[in-house]
């Protein structure tokens, strides 16, 4: 009982805190505003963005609920539109897209569903043949190592490596 009248207490301590320090609240929205106009970017980036800058955990939280009621935060969305960014111009495989994804500070929950979607567009072996379409002229052995290791480097699995040599090997 004592613990939702505390959440209480905060949440009208934190509307007070508002109403007091609007014009300092506007600033740290205008703050976040003119970082996503120069470039998409996550909740947790924003937040970061935000505390690094000196604002406190309560300014932080309000403005990311403005901005995510606003529309201007959505990560599903910004996971989204990463990767069909970064498959285009770099195709790799799953496992790198998962990184490079989970480094932007999307939850794990969105990184799955983002992958999920975008493997259904295009098949991993797809993009593994147009890292090997970029390679060169594959005429020796040694070749097929190198190329192993560049699909291994960009997140492919064994499994779709394996395919891509096995075809290699029989052109």
């Amino acid at each position: 009982m004592k613990r939702s009248n505390e959440s209480g207490n905060e949440r009208r301590f934190t509307r007070y805190a508002s109403r007091i320090t609007g014009v300092e609240q506007d600033q740290w929205l205008q703050l976040a505003v003119r970082a996503l106009a120069r470039r998409d970017r996550t909740t947790d980036q924003i937040a970061k963005l935000l505390a690094a800058k000196g604002a406190s955990p309560a300014q932080v939280r309000t403005v990311v609920r403005r901005l995510t009621s606003l529309k201007y935060l959505d990560d599903a969305a910004f996971a989204s539109r990463w990767a069909d960014q970064r498959l285009a111009r770099m195709p790799m495989g799953r496992a790198r897209l998962q990184e490079e994804l989970l480094t932007t500070g999307c939850s794990e929950s969105i990184v799955q569903a983002t992958l999920g979607a975008s493997y259904r567009k295009v098949s991993e072996r797809d993009l593994a043949m147009q890292v090997v379409a970029t390679a060169g002229k594959l005429t020796s052995p040694r070749m097929l190592g190198r190329v192993a290791r560049l699909l291994s480097q960009r997140g492919f699995g064994e499994d779709t490596i394996q395919s891509v040599l096995g075809m290699l090997n029989d052109q």
